[in-house]
């Protein structure tokens, strides 16, 4: 469980770290390098087909050659737009900035030639930043020339960070409000079709930026601004064409990078021309939001943090490759949707992932594998197995070694053991949680031809115990608080033998329960001494104590010389020697039964009984009460012949006319409550050799009696295990003034309102 606990945490902080660092990549776009190089490559897998009715109108070298250094005059241009009008396009497009008044007469020429050209579009640009505060200022065409055209559209171009064209804004400015400028290609395709794009109607904001799809490098017509002007080139082949007018030669300025994949640039008009026909196509390539973006770049890193938990190394490395692999054809399939999902963050992710978790992991199980080895090593059992030395290595081919050599261990342990207790003396068997038999030893399967693996344990129990005793040994069983003194049950089995079957929990090294393990010991010949030991015990209570109890009887009231004394007390002393023998055995083999007892009056019934022997040696018996009704939990038969003993003893030993004193009360010992009964003599007390063993069995010494009957050293010894059974203390000593004392303490019996608490 430790190892399931730091692994579990530790794949928390990695799936945590590897999704925060995901989301962050995701939202700074901070790999867009990487993304826009891979976009390269594959926009290259499918170009798209030049419009066929798109025409490049190139400002070149040639024209450069033919006209002059650039600029030209505005009546250059004033000549072109007169042919271009007598051909008849479908649109025109002029990408010059015409911001500057020039020549008025050049002007006046070049308006009024535009104006011959019905659908003459021209560019405005934006400078950065703009005056009086302005984020910037609108560049348009001279007012003449503005007046003459059809419309007017931006040519701003969008540079991604390595400075390549690959994006296009449809417009500038507040489309919500409508004070945007369109695209100039947006503006031409409006006049075109009458109605704006659908790429146009989609846009939610002029910030929103579309990838757009290039044609192959020269692949639009395209007819030399010279040969044009020259006249060189028809006028009828310039119908319902839609012209772009704009530089293409190397020296102005007008090259661009673009994503063709063979590092060179493009002209700003051709340029258009593609995204003219991204327009027309409507195949812009729209970037996915970045909740879409952030999802299908987690999706894979999760799918290797959940697989962490299932597969095997040697499977996850295949799955990783997978889904890098993945995740590129899934940026192919999005663009086949006109849709880009951007792969860099989601192949850093698995590429994170992976080594981070194969790390922490790696670590987290070389930790537990030094700690468990350590464990192992301190608490191993040596069994009589030897194992060869490993040799030095690196640390984690080491703790596989030591592994390997615990496990090699532990399973040499285990057959140690299964030896062990299949060959156990007596019958033994295991049962699980559900009471299913997991484990016999030989005993326990001898005659059971068809085993007794996987029994049920009242199956178990049907074979092996007789149907006499077999509801009491279920009742065993089905304790669930079973006493810690004689845990067990006896029982005879099918063939007459007697068990004692004792149950144990089997507990992890966690101290969790995993089954029991029931013992069956063969207690046959101890139950057939134990009845023998019962038959002497009746025979020691009834027929020895009959006979000299008839000679009691016959005794009573007979004349009282010496032998008729000597006969009665030796009667008597038969009668308590036998008494307190039995007593002893019944100690011994019975379970204590309390009830509650008022001791005081307990102790005044052994007084009373003992009276007569007083009277005849004229000793008193003086009883001190004061323990304010002082009840203890006792066995009244056992307490009773203690206290019996006790003051039979105080009296054996006082002088003739002396005084036994008997002082009752309530004393603390050691912060609880205890009734307190102390009986004294006068006699010449306790011989020191004799202080060290009072309560042994047969210990004696009857030289200091005054009784000539001599005692068998039993009574004591009963005393003592009868106090100690009650949980409480006995002592004997000589007191300053003379005589004996003997202090019995027992615990005083709880209140009944706390008893029912």
């Amino acid at each position: 469980m430790r190892l399931r606990q730091r692994l579990g945490l530790e794949w928390l902080a990695v799936a945590l770290l590897a999704s925060a660092l995901v989301a962050g990549l995701a939202y700074w776009d901070n790999l867009l390098r990487f993304d826009n190089l891979v976009y390269d490559q594959l926009s290259a897998i499918d170009r798209p087909a030049p419009l066929p009715e798109i025409m490049i109108v190139e400002i070149d070298e040639d024209s450069l050659a033919a006209f002059g250094k650039w600029p030209w005059s505005r009546q250059r241009h004033a000549e072109l737009f007169e042919q271009l009008a007598a051909g008849d396009p479908k649109a025109i497009g002029f990408d010059i900035l015409l911001s500057e008044p020039g020549e008025s007469d050049g002007d006046a020429a070049l308006a009024q030639a535009m104006a011959g050209n019905a659908n003459l579009f021209l560019p405005l640009h934006f400078v950065f930043p703009g005056s009086n505060g302005a984020e910037y200022d609108v560049k348009q065409p001279v007012a003449a020339f503005a007046g003459a055209a059809a419309g007017l559209g931006h040519v701003n171009l969008a540079f991604d960070p390595d400075g390549v064209v690959r994006r296009a804004t449809l417009c500038f400015g507040d489309k919500a409000s409508g004070s945007d400028w369109p695209h100039l290609m947006e503006s031409i395709y409006q006049s075109v079709e009458g109605r704006p794009s659908s790429a146009y109607d989609r846009l939610g904001n002029c910030d929103q930026k579309l990838l757009m799809p290039f044609a192959r490098r020269g692949a639009y017509q395209s007819v030399s601004y010279s040969a044009l002007a020259s006249g060189q080139v028809p006028v009828a082949f310039l119908k319902d064409k839609i012209l772009l007018i704009g530089a293409t030669a190397n020296g102005l300025g007008d090259q661009y990078p673009v994503p063709l994949g063979d590092g060179g640039t493009l002209a700003g008009v051709e340029i258009m021309a593609n995204l003219y026909s991204a327009i027309v196509r409507d195949d812009f390539i729209r970037p996915l939001s970045f909740g879409q973006q952030l999802a299908l770049s987690l999706l894979p890193v999760w799918i290797l943090l959940l697989g962490f938990w299932r597969w095997r190394p040697r499977t996850t490395i295949i799955v990783s490759f997978a889904l890098i692999v993945t995740i590129l054809l899934a940026s192919v399939i999005f663009m086949r949707f006109a849709l880009w999902f951007a792969p860099g963050t989601a192949l850093l992710g698995v590429i994170f992932v992976y080594p981070v978790w194969g790390w922490r992991r790696l670590q987290a199980t070389s930790d537990f594998m030094d700690r468990e080895l350590q464990h192992f090593t301190r608490s191993k059992m040596d069994i009589p197995i030897m194992r060869p030395e490993l040799g030095p290595v690196d640390l984690i081919t080491g703790q596989a070694e030591q592994l390997t050599h615990a496990i090699s261990h532990v399973r040499d342990l285990r057959r140690f053991i299964s030896d062990a207790l299949r060959n156990l003396p007596d019958p033994m068997f295991i049962t699980d949680l559900q009471g299913k038999v997991t484990f016999v030893n030989r005993l326990a399967q001898a005659g059971m031809e068809d085993g007794a693996q996987n029994l049920e344990l009242e199956d178990m129990l049907n074979r092996f115990v007789s149907a006499d005793d077999l509801q009491e040994v279920k009742d065993y069983l089905d304790q669930k608080h079973r006493p810690t003194e004689h845990d067990y049950v006896d029982f005879t089995s099918q063939d007459g033998q007697i068990f004692a079957m004792r149950r144990a929990p089997v507990m992890s090294d966690d101290g969790v329960l995993k089954g029991h393990i029931h013992y069956l010991a063969d207690i046959t010949e101890v139950a057939h001494a134990a009845e023998q030991r019962e038959q002497v015990l009746q025979l020691l209570s009834h027929d020895m104590r009959a006979p000299q109890a008839a000679i009691l009887a016959l005794l009573d009231g007979k004349m009282n010389d010496d032998t008729t004394i000597r006969i009665e007390g030796h009667a008597r002393r038969t009668l308590a020697l036998a008494d307190n023998f039995v007593g002893l055995a019944r100690i011994d083999s019975s379970e204590f039964s309390g009830e509650d007892i008022l001791l005081a009056e307990l102790v005044e019934e052994a007084s009373d009984s003992l009276w007569p022997l007083g009277q005849t040696r004229k000793i008193r018996l003086e009883v001190d009460e004061q323990s304010d009704g002082g009840f203890v939990s006792g066995e009244p038969s056992s307490l009773y012949r203690s206290f019996v003993n006790l003051i039979d003893n105080a009296i054996k030993y006082s002088p003739d006319g002396g005084v036994v004193a008997i002082r009752i009360r309530v004393t603390d010992l050691d912060g609880e409550p205890f009734v307190s009964v102390a009986i004294a003599d006068q006699g010449e007390g306790i011989s020191p050799e004799m202080l060290g063993q009072l309560f042994e069995r047969f210990a004696s010494d009857d030289r200091m009696a005054q009784s000539s009957i001599k005692g068998a050293g039993l009574g004591l010894n009963f005393v003592a295990k009868v106090i100690e059974r009650h949980g409480g203390h006995i002592r004997g000593e000589n007191r300053r003034d003379g005589g004996a004392c003997f202090t019995v303490l027992l615990p005083l019996a709880p209140d009944i309102d706390e008893q029912a608490g």
